[in-house]
């Protein structure tokens, strides 16, 4: 099958969990011996380095120069589906009716809410934009949500029919994201080997409830100072985090990292005794950073009843869902699994097992694929 992959809010420049979903799809459908041409923002020479997939970059010319350009495109490849990864596929859709072609449409997330809460306002759907996406998505071949919650959402919120929309969870790159010494990279990385370690990944935005993380933190080191926190990645909200680590005295026991290339960040995961995810119950998703903490064998605290596919977790029996709004109970219980060794352990094992049996991105990419070929 010859794919145009819209991808048209992506900068593949930037590290970024919609850069590694895009790549990573592109990359695997091409591994399963389809043409895959990728339509991006922008695009760095180190996102070149796939030969099977052709890269274009719109550079922010707008909807008509996309469209446009991919009708361009699909034209000189004979495109047989245009795929855009986008709640409102208003150029997918453009271009498949210019072209006679069928189109299908990736949803990883309810954007509207994300931007409302990262600017603090209440979030107002449009009237406008709400009939506008109806009208598209209610035209797709197939729709393609990242967890059952946001299937959910779509079937009630733009009235699709539950067949057409398929629950395809993100995926992780199991040879890059593997179990590593811990005491080998603590060593790398300067990290103290006689410290129990909590550890983030993940770009800083208020969704990600790092400043749960940073609680639970504060209450466990009351009674266990040995206990200590890493948060990797940056982002609008680290700012704002470093300040609430301050206000909670927590000093030199918590290490904001910053950005580190993506190539490292199984490093910084090996280095964690346990790996947290405690998001607040505010969006429907499916998070790159668990499947990544459970492919490179760690075990895995994240929050339970949140619209999150965070079930993973307790299917494969690698780690713990916790009620975070209860810090205590949250952190007694980080605390039973940081003294448990043997534990901590056989979660990792199982989450490794887990991922190699279910997360891959190849199979990501198969589940895309017979989506979209039906």
């Amino acid at each position: 099958m010859r794919f145009l992959f819209l991808a048209l809010d992506v900068d593949l420049s930037l590290q970024a969990g919609d850069t590694v979903h895009t790549l990573e799809l592109a990359r695997n459908l091409a591994v399963l011996n389809h043409q895959v041409d990728l339509v991006v923002e922008n695009y760095s020479s180190d996102a070149m380095e796939s030969r099977d997939v052709r890269i274009h970059a719109t550079r922010g010319k707008g909807t008509a120069s996309a469209v446009r350009a991919g009708l361009r495109i699909c034209h000189e490849i004979s495109a047989d589906i245009v795929y855009e990864r986008r709640l409102t596929p208003k150029v997918g859709i453009s271009i498949a009716a210019l072209s006679s072609l069928p189109f299908a449409v990736e949803i990883n997330g309810v954007t509207d809410q994300e931007r409302a809460l990262l600017s603090a306002q209440p979030y107002q759907p449009s009237g406008f934009r709400h009939w506008a996406r109806t009208r598209i998505l209610t035209r797709a071949q197939a729709v393609i949500a990242v967890s059952p919650s946001l299937k959910r959402i779509l079937v009630e919120d733009y009235q699709l029919d539950s067949t057409q929309v398929h629950v395809i969870p993100n995926g992780v790159n199991l040879e890059l994201f593997r179990p590593l010494s811990q005491t080998e990279t603590r060593r790398d990385l300067g990290f103290p080997s006689d410290i129990s370690l909590l550890g983030f990944v993940g770009h800083l935005n208020p969704w990600q409830g790092v400043d749960l993380m940073l609680r639970l933190l504060a209450e466990i080191r009351k009674t266990a100072r040995d206990v200590q926190g890493v948060v990797v990645g940056d982002g609008p909200d680290r700012a704002r985090l470093e300040e609430y680590a301050k206000s909670l005295g927590l000093g030199n026991s918590i290490r904001f990292e910053g950005s580190v290339p993506y190539s490292s960040v199984p490093e910084y995961i090996s280095t964690f005794d346990v790996a947290m995810s405690l998001k607040p119950p505010l969006l429907p998703g499916s998070p790159l950073k668990v499947r990544e903490y459970m492919a490179c064998g760690r075990p895995v605290i994240a929050s339970q009843n949140t619209e999150y596919d965070f079930g993973i977790v307790e299917d494969a029996r690698a780690g713990l869902l916790i009620n975070p709004v209860d810090i205590r109970e949250t952190a007694r219980a980080t605390l039973q699994l940081i003294e448990d060794e043997v534990l901590r352990k056989e979660m990792g094992i199982r989450g490794r097992g887990y991922a190699e049996a279910h997360c891959s991105w190849l199979a990501t990419a198969q589940q895309v694929a017979e989506a979209c070929s039906q």
